[in-house]
């Protein structure tokens, strides 16, 4: 879409099962061959998507306190910012080298 047309949002109401199926399915066409990496349309419907999952099924600890930054999200950028913001460290520390099953 051109940078000066406006954007028009779309609301949509799955239930979790579907949204999860949805973003399963998304995720394996993001990595299969079958889409070429720069398909940033995909990614952001990916990304969303997440955001949203997280958001309603909630949880405890970490994964807790992911889903009540989701929820007071306005937007995923919102939600991506606070998330690397309050856990930031926590994170990449979970995602290092030496925290991986060898």
């Amino acid at each position: 879409m051109p940078a000066d047309e406006p954007t028009v949002l779309v609301e949509l109401n799955l239930p979790l099962k579907t949204a999860e199926a949805l973003h399963a399915a998304l995720e394996d066409l993001l990595e299969s061959s079958q889409c070429g990496s720069g398909d940033m349309s995909l990614e952001e419907a990916y990304r969303i998507l997440a955001w949203r999952i997280l958001a309603v099924r909630g949880g405890t600890g970490l994964t807790g306190r992911m889903a009540e930054l989701a929820r007071h999200a306005g937007s995923v950028e919102e939600y991506e910012a606070a998330r690397d913001e309050a856990l930031g460290p926590i994170l990449d520390r979970l995602e290092s080298g030496e925290n991986r099953d060898p």
